[in-house]
């Protein structure tokens, strides 16, 4: 499934469409892109967009996701097709989630554990404290000992909360990054990694949707995008931390390019329009859609179910 996707960051922009193409107008600069080479539009931020260019896009089979400006997934709108099947659903909903839960918390920690190795071969080991790999390992290693979804979730939780702390001693201590937080992000390092998860869900809750599963319906995790959080969390650290990490120590992150109010940090449109780019080049369609393929195939009884490796 090759999904040509097109993304909307900031605010402001005034989106339109002809029978072909789709235009945006967005401070001064107008784009025209062929419906005909779209398949997945995604808007973040506030924009201004024709109910006739919604119906246009999905009469075309565009999918169309949202998101506010800081990532946070709000919905989409699809075309018919695109969740007309409910016996997929059905499999999904009386599949025993332990096996599939197990999968998803392994690997999202093993993802974490292995980035911060790859991180201390390149900056040394004094970026961890004494012991702290060694306890990430046990959290592991002790997994295979848990019998209920409960405390999988609980323990990949305390490895995603130690990662996060050990990552922000990359980040200028001026940047105020201690650990992820959810919510309207406080400072720049946490917008950005919004941003880019953002991104990565739309990516994935796209390919979910279109293979007919219910994106709410969780093996590990619980609410609206329950089973896009259950394999993204498998990739983030390789789709878009390294990137985020990379980007921020490098002369393209400019420290005037975000503004900090009372209670948010709100990204400039130069670092959304990197981002957008970065962030596209960085998520490995491939690896979502053979993911979603390897689920279905599993709910079938074709296939044991695993998480595919973004590396």
């Amino acid at each position: 499934m090759n999904i040509r996707w097109k993304t909307v960051g900031g605010y402001g922009a005034h989106i339109k469409s002809n029978r072909t193409e789709i235009i945006i107008h967005h401070k001064g600069v107008i784009t025209e892109i062929p419906i005909k080479e779209l398949s997945h539009f995604l808007i973040m931020g506030g924009h201004n967009i024709q109910t006739s260019t919604i119906n246009t896009l999905v009469k075309e089979g565009v999918f169309i996701s949202f998101c506010e400006s800081d990532g946070k997934p709000v919905g989409y709108i699809a075309p018919y097709d695109y969740t007309s099947y409910h016996e997929i659903q059905q499999l999904q909903e009386s599949a025993p989630p332990y096996s599939y839960a197990y999968s998803c918390a392994y690997e999202s920690m093993k993802s974490r554990i292995f980035a911060i190795e790859r991180y201390v071969q390149i900056h040394g080991s004094d970026i961890l404290y004494s012991g702290e790999l060694d306890i990430l390992s046990s959290y592991l290693n002790e997994l295979e000992n848990m019998v209920l979804i409960e405390e999988l979730r609980r323990v990949e939780q305390l490895v995603r909360d130690m990662y996060y702390e050990i990552i922000s001693r990359f980040f200028d201590p001026s940047l105020h990054f201690k650990r992820r937080t959810s919510g309207p992000s406080h400072d720049p390092v946490n917008a950005i990694f919004s941003f880019g998860y953002g991104m990565l869900s739309a990516a994935c809750l796209r390919t979910v949707i279109s293979g007919h599963l219910n994106p709410a319906r969780g093996f590990l995790n619980r609410g609206n995008q329950a089973l896009v959080q259950d394999l993204i969390n498998c990739w983030k650290a390789e789709m878009i931390d390294k990137y985020v990490i990379d980007f921020i120590a490098s002369p393209d992150f400019k420290t005037n390019g975000y503004d900090l109010t009372h209670n948010r940090c709100i990204l400039q449109d130069e670092i959304i329009h990197h981002l957008i780019n970065l962030f596209s080049s960085s998520i490995n369609q491939n690896v979502i859609d053979l993911q979603v393929k390897t689920l279905l195939q599993s709910l079938h009884g074709e296939a044991q179910f695993s998480i595919i490796r973004s590396r």
